[in-house]
């Protein structure tokens, strides 16, 4: 630490022959009263900080977990006394819990899963899904790009390939951090690792997921990079649930849904769209909020309205005074929103595109394919926050 102190004896000039010093005691009592009163500042300006800092204390936390014979690593992202995530990289890179501290109160954001085993189950269930190479659905599992006709895996009786190829796959953990910037996971997953991925997606890729929490708000970076030597078309979108009874003690019947979007895409029988767009009415206009009660929904909305560059998806609990937030980039174009039944939840999905994009596109409708050149990177974010 360095010295603070004041020179409280300064040197007395003397005239010979005088005996009286050019010092007086006035002045000299007011340069006293004033060193003590800046070195109290420092002590409480320096109390305050530390005060401060102990608020805003961040660590990143690793730990086992026993999951039908297997174990996997799972990390906490904390804020101490204000937030904790937990992630499992080996689930799919799942951010399956976000909890947020209300004085004693711990909020739910993120609809956790009863366990591991019922994730790793049911990978697109709970949690934070992560959907790539494309979101959502794929027409018989069957594309066509740049001349050539792929084949996406599906169930015999399934008339679509669904949520991308990446679901329970594990990712490579490659760096964790906690400072004053926040505590930080890195993962990544490089598609060449896994055979079953390049038969499918003959396009070699590398994508990266930063997960950060600062100041009891989540934040989740993708970028996804094209490691092939071709043209790599894309879509990417993630299908997180959250919790429409944010406390466990409000009404989630009435909590007041808010979706920023305008239109949505008419959707065929097996929810697949049909190219046509329509305006949102009724229960569907969301733009001013529906109670979740009278919600039924699996639609992929478009149209969507930014505020200074993002969307915003809410849930309010208005009658504990309590409201999820979920930002996203511009470059999600669309959102899906999904009510999963029996469930107080309730899906936000922001995609770069919508389900069976690259087949609409092939149709001649614009639908947000985005294509990567060799060594090109995208790059998105979303957050996530309670107010």
């Amino acid at each position: 630490m360095e010295d603070q102190s004041v020179e409280t004896h300064p040197k007395i000039c003397l005239k010979k022959g005088l005996h009286q010093s050019r010092w007086t005691w006035g002045p000299m009592f007011h340069i006293g009263i004033t060193g003590l009163l800046l070195l109290l500042s420092t002590i409480f300006t320096n109390t305050d900080r530390g005060k401060a800092m102990a608020q805003t204390r961040y660590a990143v936390n690793g730990k086992k977990v026993d999951v039908l014979g297997s174990k996997y690593d799972v990390y906490t992202l904390h804020q101490e006394g204000k937030a904790f995530a937990e992630i499992v990289p080996a689930l799919g890179n799942n951010c399956y819990v976000f909890k947020v501290a209300d004085g004693e109160t711990w909020i739910n954001l993120i609809d956790p899963p009863p366990d591991l085993a019922t994730l790793e189950e049911h990978p697109t269930a709970y949690g934070n899904p992560i959907l790539f190479p494309f979101p959502n659905r794929i027409r018989n599992g069957r594309w066509q790009f740049e001349g050539e006709t792929y084949q996406f895996d599906k169930a015999p009786e399934s008339p679509t390939t669904i949520h991308g190829l990446l679901l329970n796959l594990p990712y490579q953990v490659d760096k964790h951090a906690a400072d004053e910037n926040g505590a930080t996971l890195i993962c990544s997953l490089n598609s060449q690792d896994f055979p079953d991925v390049i038969r499918q997606f003959p396009f070699p890729f590398t994508i990266e997921i930063t997960y950060t929490l600062k100041d009891a708000v989540l934040t989740m970076g993708i970028s996804i990079k094209n490691t092939g030597d071709r043209n790599m078309p894309m879509g990417f979108g993630i299908h997180p649930y959250f919790s429409t009874n944010l406390t466990g003690t409000a009404d989630a019947s009435q909590a007041l849904i808010t979706v920023p979007a305008a239109k949505y895409w008419e959707l065929d029988d097996v929810l697949v769209p049909t190219g046509k767009q329509n305006d949102v009415t009724g229960t569907l206009d969301l733009r001013s909020g529906q109670p979740f009660g009278t919600l039924k929904l699996d639609h992929v909305f478009t149209d969507v309205q930014l505020v200074e560059g993002v969307s915003r998806c809410r849930i309010e609990n208005k009658d504990t005074g309590h409201t999820l937030v979920m930002e996203s980039d511009a470059i999600f174009r669309e959102l899906v929103v999904y009510t999963p039944p029996g469930r107080d939840a309730i899906c936000f999905e922001p995609y770069t595109c919508p389900t069976d994009a690259i087949n609409l596109e092939a149709r001649g409708i614009p639908a947000g394919v985005i294509v990567l050149a060799p060594d090109e990177t995208f790059s998105g974010t979303v957050r996530f926050l309670l107010q």
